[in-house]
């Protein structure tokens, strides 16, 4: 029996515009994209990208209700009301440029992370807590910092709390390189490496860089799933592709599963644009940002082509059918 058709839903991007931004965008092209989701009680919470016609990247919140619709009122214009530390001075583009939001709760406080996109010598990576019934932040963003060596330009990292309590993030995927770090204090954040497994993904095309960060990982049916991205080589340019795969409780977080094909969200919209692109090399985008667990089917909350807010709902069969056991145990592994 075939799985059920992946059904996408598409958020109209003038319905996402905070009202104060209105004026801003004016008759201009209006892009909202990669939306992350949390659960909050019955209903959703969705913090996703913005881009107007001043081409500032900016970040936004708003409300779901049980149907997944748009909270009237509720779009709220979240980097209009950060406020960086002034102990740092922090260059005007980290300031200004806020990219790929991710959201999470641990202890009952609530999270946004983002990064200040593509930028020499290095970028930036912030978690900023949010205040759960407004939803405005409180205090300053804490940058993350993780000591030794690193990449110059980050960004992708998911997080996840371990069944010990612990927090920790996904640093890459290949090799599946896992940090730990503390919330506690009010200083930047401070990472350090707890495991690392090389590992090798049978029969998936190839890519540009592999596996790449997308929704925080999510534990059900004994692992952490976790739904990223590949770029690969298309028609038109650069082709980004949803993908799944899995892995283990700690200490060792060692993978469990890699991906045989690609998770096909948000077709046939993927296909098509509205405005012009906001970066020329790139043809196809499907950029998942956020995923939960519904009864037997997950919520994926994704952009496509920078320009627009999805959530697939993805049958379970249809996720386990892009996935094939890894077997390399932990023969790979290294502290």
């Amino acid at each position: 029996m075939s799985a059920p058709a992946i059904e996408c839903l598409i958020f109209p991007a003038a319905t996402l515009l905070p009202e104060s931004w209105r004026q801003v965008s004016g008759t201009g092209p209006i892009r909202t994209f990669n939306p992350a989701l949390l659960r909050d009680g019955t209903g959703w919470i969705l913090a996703y990208r913005v881009v107007l016609t001043d081409g500032r990247r900016r970040l936004a919140l708003c409300r779901l209700d049980p149907k997944l619709r748009v909270v009237e009122g509720s779009p709220f214009p979240l980097s209009d009301l950060v406020r960086f530390s002034n102990e740092t001075p922090y260059p005007e583009i980290a300031r200004q440029w806020l990219a790929d939001p991710r959201l999470y709760r641990w202890d009952g406080r609530i999270f946004v992370y983002w990064n200040s996109g593509w930028h020499e010598p290095r970028n930036f990576q912030f978690l900023q807590e949010l205040d759960p019934v407004t939803l405005a932040p409180i205090g300053h963003p804490r940058e993350l910092i993780l000591p030794g060596v690193r990449r110059p330009l980050e960004k992708n990292w998911t997080f996840f709390a371990a069944h010990n309590g612990g927090l920790h993030a996904i640093y890459s995927i290949e090799p599946h390189r896992v940090l730990r770090f503390s919330t506690a204090g009010g200083g930047d954040i401070r990472f350090d490496e707890v495991a690392c497994t090389e590992w090798a993904i049978p029969g998936y095309p190839p890519s540009h860089g592999g596996l790449r960060g997308g929704a925080p990982p999510v534990w059900h049916d004994g692992c952490f799933w976790s739904f990223c991205h590949s770029v690969h080589d298309g028609a038109n340019g650069y082709s980004y592709a949803a993908s799944v795969y899995c892995f283990a409780a700690g200490p060792r977080f060692a993978p469990l599963a890699g991906p045989v094909k690609s998770l096909p969200l948000g077709r046939p919209y993927s296909a098509t644009r509205t405005h012009a692109r906001l970066n020329p090399a790139v043809g196809e985008v499907i950029y998942p940002c956020g995923a939960a667990r519904d009864g037997t089917r997950w919520l994926i909350s994704h952009g496509i082509n920078d320009e627009q807010c999805a959530i697939s709902l993805v049958d379970d069969t249809e996720v386990r059918a892009c996935l094939r056991p890894w077997s390399g145990g932990v023969s790979g592994e290294r502290n």
